[in-house]
This record gives C-alpha cells, structure tokens and sequence, in this order.
C-alpha cells in the first residue's frame, strides 16, 4: 500500500506574503526573489485551453480511480476548489505556476496516497541543485503553525544548530513562509502534511520562493539571537528519505540484557528476500541473547509491501489467526476491469484471508513487543501496526497520532497531457482488523515524547520502561 513521494519542483519568481514585523492583521505584500536568485523552471506556457483541459483531466482520472471521495474530503469543497482554479485560468502559465494553482487541492484531499504534484522532470534534487547552483542549507522540522526546528546541515551533515528555531528567513518570518507552503502538501491532518514537508522543504522553498545563493537566518537558541550567513547547498535533503542502502533501513542491535531492538525503515525493498535473511538472522540474535523484549522501529516506515512483514516479520510474532484489515472498499480501474467486474464498479468486502501463526517456529519470539510509531509511519506501515495493536501481538508507542488507520492503498498514476503534473489517486481503502470509523487516527498505546532532534531518547525510555 505504498506511494512514492513523486514531488516535483520548479521556481516561481514572487508570492504575496505578510510582511515581517508581524503576521496578523496587516495587509500582504509582494515579497521578491533576490536578483541573484538562480531559474530552475520550465519557461514554456501552456494556454489556458490546454491548463482547463489538464484540470479536466485532473478531475477524470479521480472519478476513474477514487472508490469513495467522501472517505477522506469533502466533495462540496473539492468541487468549490475546482471552480475556483479553472476560474483563475485566465492566462498562459507555466507548468509550476500552475501547479501553485492546482496543489492547493492536496490539503483538501487529506490523505498522503492523493496528490497533485510537479512534473516528473523537474523532480530531480540533484538535477534541480545543476540548474540552481544550490538550495536551502538546512534540513528542518516543521509544526503545523509554520514553526521550523534545524535538525542538520543539507545532507544530514551535523551543525550546531540542530534544536533551534529558525525564526526568519531572508528577512521573512520563518513561520510565513511555512504556512505558505502547508498550503500546497499532501496529507492525511494537518500534523501529517507538516511531518511530510519537512522532507521535502528545500524542493518546496524553492518552487514558490526561488533559489538564492545565499541565506540570511535569524535563528533562536537556548534563548539567544543568532544571525547566520549561508551559501545556497549543493547537498539534498536526507532526513526522512528511504536510502538505498541495506544497513541505512534494516538493524539490529541489543539495547540491554533483556531487551533487543529492531529498526525496520521501509516496507518497499527491491530483493525483498534480503529482508527475510534479516528477520531470520535477527531473530536468532535474539534468540542467542535472551531477550525477554523486544522493541520494532517503524517511526520512519512510510510503506511498501504488506508481503515483507507478513511474510518476514509474522512468523516471528503471531500467536494467534491474523488479517490485514475487516473490510475494504475499491474501485475497478480500467486495466483491471473484467466481464464480472467492469471497470468503474465500486465493490466493498470483507478481508477473508486469515494468517495462520507458525506456532511451532523455533525462532518465534514470546516476550513482550512494542511498535514505535511515528511521524512518518505510513500506508503498510500503518497496516502491520494496526495489526499488532488489534491481535494484541504488541503495545504501540509514540508521542501521538498523525494518520488515520483506515489507510487507502493501490495507488495509481498519470502524468497530465500538457503540464505533464504528476497525480497519484488511491483505488481503495481498507479498515483496520478491529473496524473502527472513518477518521479513526492510529493511536499509540504508550504516548511518550519523542523529541524530533533526539531519536534515540524514545528508544531508551521504551528500554527503560520495559525493565522488570
């Protein structure tokens, strides 16, 4: 049930914002790219005969796709919306410009597998990093009122920085700027959309704002005032990205004499076989150790494949006949249409495959299990944590709830006609084992802090907490 992040990005040269000296009740101004600030954007035009036919086809292929709009949004507002861009097409745009347009419907969606994003061309950090000569230096945290922290230096390099609060940014009040872009992220709350954009910052910053070569910060610490001058960053963001490498997603290490700890990164491996030899191998480890319990890291598991932890991961911990979900509701698309089922068939169902515990597994685990969950735990990831918390195969925890455990899935996508903007639209939803409603968020059992610049500390409360 996983969705890559397929953000694109080009530049914009101006966005009407609130001036610096306050963020309320004052009138908005025009602030401006830098002189110096470097054009990564496609500079074709599309007319707007050509943008109202990419908006129409925008609207189809959700119609084709999306088995239950009102799952996540609401109709009446997406079609508001809808009038609302097609009237604002009045004259020739690029296609960033128009996708400033048409990305204010992403928040509209909420929901992290629905989005509209920038052409797939122009998505490339470090193609994107070539054309600009660098983007914005930090990697930072954000909060749903706009607030940024600095967690590391473009690249994850470590700065000493990392916790403060970034309260300007080229004379512009940090939080503005932040707000500007939630607007146009993807996501199922509005904690989640914050979560995701910090990612994905650099590649937003410079859309909507440009890219200048350098970077006046005011940063706030321990108290204290700090100005910084940065060049723009050769590096991209890293934080919160799935690496390629093995080792960066999968490990195992023993906390203490009781407790071993596993970090399972993604879902979504392309020799998802490698991630059977790990669990298997873990599992010995842990075997060998004596752990009495084990703490699972998905914090940063944002999917994959459902196949990788049932297949790789339940042997270990199921005790008991388990499913993935009560029930689910789909669309037939037309590539999987058939003579009983035709495609724009809307179907609802019952999840009837039960899994079957390998109670006589000489590896299987029967201490005590806790899931962490976090801020970016999404799509399968959601689904194994909801079932480990719904057979009572684990305790959850984490510092609160950011997704709703109803998760959709099957994403689909198409490049637009004109603008070639990338759309990704689920084809079903699936309810979590136990039920539950509509916007039930996925909720941890234990809600502990977990301080976004020290990861480690929810780790070792868990440990702490589990100790006889």
């Amino acid at each position: 049930m996983f969705a890559k992040n397929l953000f694109r990005s080009t530049l914009l040269l101006s966005v009407c914002l609130m001036p610096f000296a306050s963020t309320a009740n004052t009138p908005a101004v025009q602030v401006k790219v830098k002189p110096n600030s470097q054009a990564a954007e496609n500079t074709e035009k599309f007319t707007p005969t050509q943008l109202k036919q990419d908006l129409q086809s925008l609207r189809a292929f959700i119609d084709a796709t999306h088995p239950d709009i009102s799952h996540s949004a609401s109709p009446q507002q997406l079609e508001q919306a809808f009038a609302s861009i097609e009237n604002s097409l009045t004259k020739p745009m690029t296609a960033n410009e128009f996708w400033h347009q048409t990305a204010k419907l992403n928040p509209l969606f909420n929901d992290a597998h629905w989005s509209v994003n920038l052409p797939e061309a122009d998505s490339d950090m470090q193609q994107l990093i070539k054309k600009t000569g660098g983007l914005f230096p930090l990697e930072v945290h954000l909060r749903p009122d706009g607030e940024l922290t600095v967690l590391a230096l473009a690249g994850g390099g470590e700065t000493p920085w990392r916790g403060a609060t970034i309260e300007s940014i080229n004379g512009v009040l940090a939080p503005v700027l932040s707000r500007q872009l939630l607007t146009l992220r993807h996501g199922d709350t509005p904690l989640n959309r914050a979560n995701l954009l910090g990612p994905s910052f650099q590649l937003y910053y410079a859309s909507v704002f440009g890219t200048p070569t350098e970077f006046t910060l005011q940063l706030k610490q321990n108290d204290q005032l700090i100005t910084a001058v940065l060049p723009a960053s050769k590096q991209a963001a890293v934080i919160g990205k799935t690496s390629n490498k093995f080792a960066d997603n999968f490990s195992y290490r023993a906390l203490n004499a009781n407790t071993a700890y596993l970090e399972l990164g993604t879902f979504y491996w392309p020799e998802e076989q490698e991630i059977g030899s790990f669990t298997k191998e873990a599992f010995a480890k842990i075997q060998q150790s004596g752990a009495t319990t084990l703490i699972i890291d998905v914090r940063e598991n944002r999917g994959g494949n459902d196949s990788a932890w049932i297949d790789h991961l339940m042997p270990y911990l199921a005790d008991q006949p388990f499913r993935v979900g009560s029930h689910s509701k789909k669309k037939v698309i037309a590539s999987r249409a058939s003579v009983t089922e035709p495609a724009g068939l809307v179907i609802e169902s019952e999840f009837k495959t039960w899994y079957q515990p390998q109670l006589t597994n000489p590896l299987r685990f029967q201490g005590k299990v806790v899931v962490l969950t976090g801020r970016r735990t999404y799509s399968s990831a959601v689904q194994f944590s909801n079932v480990m918390q719904d057979f009572s195969f684990a305790t959850l925890a984490g510092e609160g709830s950011y997704v709703r455990s109803r998760s959709t899935g099957g994403v689909q996508f198409i490049a637009l006609p004109h603008s070639k903007l990338d759309i990704i639209v689920p084809r079903f939803w699936a309810a979590r084992p136990q039920g539950g409603f509509t916007e039930q968020l996925q909720t941890p059992d234990w809600l502990m802090p977990d301080d976004v610049t020290a990861p480690e500390a929810l780790v070792q409360a868990v440990a702490a907490r589990l100790q006889p």
